[in-house]
Parts: structure tokens; sequence; C-alpha cells
């Protein structure tokens, strides 16, 4: 999981994670959250068309990708020619209308406040459960006590696949500190994720939670 296996998956294309659509679980949850007109962060973005469907309902959309190559295609396939800048912390955004992408680690991003919204589709999950504490730990530290977000997760027999992505199960989400948990869709998905089922997984459960952050301390 360093930062050359994904320049490694953009080289070689292996991006099946990415989706041609928005996600419906996006759609069908975002608005349950309450976070109109929030900032919303986007951890580990890829060129997810997420951002744009985020930005179109009003937010301000903070999407940090490690590959430039990502970055460089959402707004290549948006047709937007987006203004750069380097930042304090070494990433580099790139910005048009109100999405700003920063290239760069996630875990190195300073920004000069805390979000209030997030959404992680692909991040939990394309973490080994090794790195998944951290993870959480920074991703609290960049969310305001009582910010909200949509995370969803995968589920799969572990003996069938090696991630990412990762299956994240429940009792994982409820031994953490940092956020309180509700589940708000499961669904068996196989069905839509050709790559994964040539993978070898037989069963792919998607689980939609929100997230709220707790007052407990991100260390």
């Amino acid at each position: 999981m360093e930062p050359q296996f994904w320049y490694d998956i953009w080289t070689e294309r292996k991006i099946g994670f990415h989706r041609s659509d928005i996600h419906p679980m996006l759609r069908n949850h975002w608005h349950s959250l309450g976070c109109e007109g929030l900032d919303v962060l986007v951890p580990l973005s890829g060129k997810t068309l997420d951002m744009r469907w985020l930005a179109s309902e009003g937010h301000t959309v903070t999407g940090i990708e490690l590959d430039q190559r990502a970055v460089d295609e959402f707004f290549q396939e948006w047709q937007c020619q987006p203004a750069v800048h380097s930042r304090s912390d070494g990433l580099a955004d790139h910005h048009s209308g109100n999405i700003h992408l920063l290239v760069g680690d996630f875990f190195g991003f300073r920004p000069g406040g805390q979000f209030e919204a997030f959404y992680d589709r692909a991040a939990l999950i394309a973490m080994p459960e090794a790195m998944r504490a951290d993870y959480l730990r920074k991703l609290a530290s960049l969310v305001a006590e009582g910010g909200v977000g949509l995370l969803i997760t995968f589920e799969y027999p572990d003996s069938e696949m090696q991630g990412p992505p990762f299956p994240v199960r429940r009792p994982e989400l409820d031994a953490q500190n940092w956020f309180r948990v509700k589940q708000l869709e499961r669904q068996e998905v196989i069905g839509h994720y050709a790559h994964l089922r040539e993978a070898g997984v037989t069963s792919l459960v998607e689980t939609a939670y929100r997230l709220e952050r707790t007052t407990e301390p991100a260390r």
C-alpha cells in the first residue's frame, strides 16, 4: 500500500473502482445527513463523478488524490481547465468552480480549518486493516465536532480476494471512538461490479453508513 502501488494502478489502468455514474447510495442518502450548503471533504477521491454531483447540489468540494492523472482526467472529462496553485502543506490545489482537487498524500493534508461534512466511498475500503485506524484518526482530525459524513463499505468472503478493495464490517466501525455510526442501507451488489466477479468474488454487500464526529479527540 505504498504510493507506488496506486501509481501503478493508474499506469496499468486497473481502475475498475471508478464508476461511470453517480453512486445510487449517495443520491439516496446524502440529503438525509442534513449538511446542505456545507463544504465537503472527499478523501482518496480519484476522479469520481460523485464530486460533480455534490458540487451541483451547492457544496464546495475538496477532494484529496494521490495520482496526478486522476485529477487531470477529472477536469478533462468535465471539460474544465483548472487553476493550479501550491499549498503550504505541499499539496497542489487544482480548482474550477466549487471543486478543489488536491494532489498529494491525504495524511499530509493540513487545511486551514475543519470540515463539517465528508464523503467516503473509496478511501476506507482502499486500506488494509492495519492502516484503517490511522486513516480514521486523520479523518477525525479534519472534521469538526458534530460534522457528518456518508461512508460506503464493501463486505465479501475473506477467502475470495485480497484487496483492495478490502472488506470493512460493522464491528470494526463500532470499535472506533471518533464517529457515531448509523446504518442507512445494505444491499447485495455483486451484479454491478464485473471486475470483482472476475476476481472471484461471489457475494458483495455494499453498506451505507451515516457517521457523526464525536467529542472524542483525534489522537
